[in-house]
């Protein structure tokens, strides 16, 4: 009978063990994106990509304008125009394409830049939230199965973190 209480009891300490240690979650996009640097960031980014962004939905207004006519007057349009209607869609679709694949390239430049200068910073603001509020582990929120009420959020306090370093 006691073998089996020692061994009942030897089971409980990794449980017992769990049950003190405090344990926080962060979001980590969430506190990044919240962040001064990281909204200037985009703010910038925004507004170098403004007049490409704005030709886009023009060229893509333009490709609807000439399906329109296509759809609507091609019976009464020669096989030629019919082409050359066609032919210019295809070179603004093309020029579409082009286009978004440099916005695209362009974000996540910026994207990649942000977080090459961010994440030595944000594991920085995790230790010394962590070490504040005394807490033993520091999860990604998004990791965990299952988050209980126990568990601290400290995305908030990360991302004010992060905003007083420099």
């Amino acid at each position: 009978m006691m073998k089996k209480s020692l061994i009942a009891f030897a089971m409980l300490l990794p449980t017992l063990a769990i049950a003190e240690t405090s344990i926080g979650i962060v979001y980590p996009l969430k506190a990044l994106q919240e962040t001064a640097l990281v909204k200037q960031r985009m703010s910038a980014l925004e507004n170098e990509l403004g007049a490409d962004e704005a030709k886009l939905q023009k060229l893509g207004k333009e490709v609807q304008d000439l399906r329109s006519k296509l759809e609507k007057e091609g019976m009464t349009m020669s096989a030629d125009q019919q082409e050359e209607l066609r032919t210019k869609g295809q070179q603004k679709m093309i020029e579409i394409q082009s286009l978004q694949r440099k916005l695209q390239s362009r974000a996540q430049a910026t994207e990649r830049e942000v977080m090459e200068e961010m994440g030595p910073k944000f594991q920085e603001a995790i230790e010394q939230v962590a070490k504040k509020q005394k807490l033993d582990l520091v999860l990604n929120a998004q990791a965990a199965v299952f988050v209980g009420d126990d568990a601290i959020d400290v995305t908030d306090a990360v991302r004010d973190q992060l905003n007083k370093m420099k």
